[in-house]
């Protein structure tokens, strides 16, 4: 694509790239990643077309999967394994070891946490390299719902029996970490499922989102105010759903239900809850229906065993749904292009579902070009693995 030549002193010049500026950067936005990283040291024109390249480039939705011991001590694997839509390759990461002392969890797809009576660790960084440390909520819990939203971290419900209110809300900022807030408690008619088995839990930039996965009883907290709102329930008038879970898909707050019972799944639907001009009321538009070989490769080998509910995780344009109890069921993914899902695939990672005395932690990220190249100055390194 270059050519190089001396000139009269002896030096070695660069031609001129043979493809056009603009047109060289317009190829290079469409490669993955990794791809991108290795067109910058092709040459010095190249890399000038991957930086013009990058005002064309979206963020790219991984799905994260991370390794833990399951018992104490709760230490990381020292790799992780991502799914990089664009390439349609499985990624292991060489993460190195992580200052996590307690179970680790997932909450609304792109933050990771784990709570110990010392403190409570969160990360929210792209691939989860960097955990900051926060004293512990002032109201100690077993199972709380936790989420930033933006500048703050929120905690909610999941409280000991022994606690005066477990109900009760909690807010730190994380910028100073000075103290933790005390916040208008959870709705009293949240009281038998206050915690993160019976919620699913979505986050806008202003908002945190919670809504009863059985029943579909819904309410919104705001971290400015402090305070909650009532919502209908999510629960479309032309469907019964018995289990489901809500998240952002291109800043649409999208619901994914599963239809029929427990033992006898039919299906699952997926809708954007769209406000309306009426507090009290909202639409429900169709966005995708899972295709039913993928429901049946989501429940596993072990499809005679109920599916109780799913796990949902939503960031960019990406949806990654899989089975929230199930070991061996495959992981469902779709695209949203047009206000509709598409590109329905199943994604069988030989090495996903980890080992005797693990567990797996599930998270998304939007990875930018800049985070891949601030992890690889961290001393990330990325290899393909073959699936």
């Amino acid at each position: 694509m270059e050519n190089k030549n001396k000139n009269n002193n002896g030096e070695v010049e660069e031609e001129e790239c043979s493809i056009d500026g603009d047109i060289l950067a317009s190829i290079l936005s469409t490669l993955p990643l990794l791809d991108l990283d290795s067109a910058c040291h092709v040459s010095k024109s190249w890399n000038r077309a991957v930086f013009f390249s990058l005002n064309r480039l979206k963020s790219t939705p991984w799905l994260l999967l991370y390794k833990q011991r399951s018992h104490p001590p709760y230490t990381m694997a020292a790799t992780a394994t991502a799914y990089d839509p664009k390439s349609e390759k499985w990624i292991e990461l060489s993460t190195g070891s992580s200052p996590v002392e307690h179970a680790a969890r997932s909450s609304h797809s792109t933050l990771l946490y784990a709570l110990s009576p010392a403190r409570l660790s969160f990360s929210v960084d792209a691939f989860h390299l960097m955990w900051q440390h926060a004293p512990p909520p002032r109201v100690w819990r077993i199972d709380p719902i936790v989420a930033v939203v933006g500048r703050r971290l929120i905690v909610a419900g999941g409280a000991c029996e022994f606690e005066d209110d477990r109900l009760a809300v909690e807010s730190l900022d994380i910028g100073s970490f000075e103290s933790w807030e005390r916040c208008e408690s959870m709705p009293q008619c949240l009281s038998g499922s206050a915690s993160s088995t019976w919620l699913s839990v979505a986050v806008s930039a202003e908002t945190m989102y919670v809504t009863e996965k059985r029943s579909g009883v819904s309410f919104c907290f705001d971290p400015e105010t402090k305070s909650w709102a009532e919502l209908p329930d999510f629960s479309p008038d032309d469907c019964r759903l018995y289990s489901r879970a809500i998240g952002f898909v291109s800043n649409r707050l999208v619901m994914a239900g599963i239809t029929g019972d427990e033992d006898d799944p039919k299906g699952i639907e997926l809708w954007e809850v769209v406000s309306t001009e009426s507090r009290m009321k909202l639409r429900f538009e169709s966005v995708g229906s899972m295709p039913e070989e993928c429901l049946e490769k989501l429940r596993g080998i072990d499809s005679d065993w109920p599916l109780t509910s799913i796990v949902f995780n939503a960031v960019g344009d990406m949806v990654y749904m899989h089975n929230n109890a199930g070991e061996t069921g495959e992981i469902v993914a779709a695209e949203m292009e047009g206000g509709k899902l598409c590109k329905w695939r199943t994604l069988r990672n030989a090495d996903a579902r980890g080992h005797a005395g693990e567990r797996l932690v599930v998270a998304c990220s939007n990875v930018s070009f800049s985070d891949l190249k601030r992890a690889f100055r961290d001393g990330l390194s990325f290899s393909v693995v073959a699936v």
